[in-house]
């Protein structure tokens, strides 16, 4: 149930991609003709529509340079030999299975100008958009949508096929054809889609989907509920690393607003190292942590559970009851932050938080293990 390419044809297309890997000058006709049979390879070689796309749009650009003339000089770009570099090594092995369009999932996705929204198994999932893909394209974002709405559903699978949902048709269109000509920022994106799919053999096609129909992705694109999203501000987190070191796991963030690399979120997040920080344990990486403020006392007690140590960010609240406890794992001097208008941000950067006025905090670094050191030799 598979479709090869017999090994005398694979030999000769060998041949001729290392041919052209090696040129800098060609002439327009011979570069289409080039293109014309790796097109011919591709129901045999899985995922090489992928990796001709990028050969069509030289091939576009070129002749609408010489306006329509065949005929004309192409350079062949640097850039280009990722493709033919592509094609030497699958060439040779490569297979293209008949599909059985037996879905093992089916993921809904959707985009708004609010955030991104998905579905799936009974499941949904959303997150915002940041400042700079706030003001991109409507299609750009329904293909982002997509991507994250896979990564969010689908990291763990392999060898499978997935179908997708979408309501937007420029999407489906740019996923179905594994990108693009004309538009390099979709079929960007689109690349990205499928070298993600690639690299776990997983196979995916778009159908459409009415937006009316689409009606869990559509509500988890628009919520915009955001009480417990609060983020310290740039300026205010630097301070605080400069005083007690870079940490290296953000425990209760999201994509656009992680302050580390590695970070936990609380529902399906497309980058999260782990879905709710309190199912793992946070004793071998040095944490960052601006817990909501109903969770405080939780998050505590799971910093002495654990024996962990980090940085934690928390209201400067001293009647509280978990304050005493806060002050008792402190192992540095902690930095205290007045009220300020822009001390916290919010996905949406145009809202100030409601405390902003009377709001203080206390940022200071925590350790289970030196604190119990310190009151061991105390007694």
């Amino acid at each position: 149930m598979r479709l090869e390419l017999p090994e005398v044809k694979r030999k000769k297309m060998v041949a001729v991609i290392d041919d052209f890997s090696h040129r800098k000058f060609c002439t327009i006709r011979e570069f289409a003709h080039l293109i014309g049979k790796l097109v011919d390879c591709c129901r045999a070689i899985e995922y090489g529509w992928l990796y001709t796309k990028r050969f069509e749009r030289e091939k576009f650009f070129a002749l609408l340079v010489s306006g329509g003339d065949y005929d004309a000089q192409l350079e062949l770009s640097a850039d280009l030999q990722i493709e033919f570099d592509w094609w030497k090594q699958n060439i040779t092995t490569s297979f293209g299975p008949i599909r059985s369009f037996r879905f093992i999932k089916e993921i809904y996705s959707d985009a708004s100008k609010a955030g991104w929204g998905a579905y799936c198994c009974n499941e949904g999932t959303h997150g915002f958009w940041s400042d700079t893909e706030r003001g991109l394209h409507i299609n750009q974002l329904e293909l982002i949508a997509v991507f994250m709405a896979l990564k969010c559903f689908a990291s763990e699978l392999y060898d499978c096929e997935i179908l997708l949902r979408i309501d937007n048709t420029t999407a489906i269109a740019y996923v179905n054809r594994m990108g693009g000509v004309q538009y390099a920022a979709l079929h960007g994106i689109a690349k990205e889609i499928w070298q993600w799919c690639e690299c776990r053999k997983i196979w995916i096609f778009a159908s459409y989907i009415a937006s009316k129909e689409n009606v869990e992705a559509d509500r988890e694109s628009r919520i915009k509920n955001i009480d417990t999203e609060w983020e310290l501000s740039s300026w205010a987190y630097e301070k605080v690393i400069s005083e007690f070191g870079k940490p290296k796991l953000d425990l209760f963030a999201f994509r656009i607003n992680a302050k580390c690399q590695a970070y936990c979120s609380w529902h399906r997040d497309p980058d999260a190292l782990a879905i709710d920080a309190f199912t793992i344990n946070w004793k071998s990486e040095y944490f960052y942590a601006f817990p909501p403020f109903a969770l405080v006392l939780r998050f505590l007690r799971k910093v002495i559970a654990d024996r962990a140590c980090g940085i934690a960010i928390v209201p400067n609240w001293p009647s509280q009851p978990w304050f005493p406890i806060f002050m008792d794992l402190l192992v540095e001097k902690p930095m205290i932050f007045a009220p300020a208008k822009w001390l916290l941000l919010s996905p949406c950067r145009s809202l100030q938080h409601p405390l902003q006025k009377s709001l203080a905090l206390i940022a200071g670094k925590l350790s289970a293990n030196l604190t119990a050191a310190r009151n061991s030799r105390t007694q």
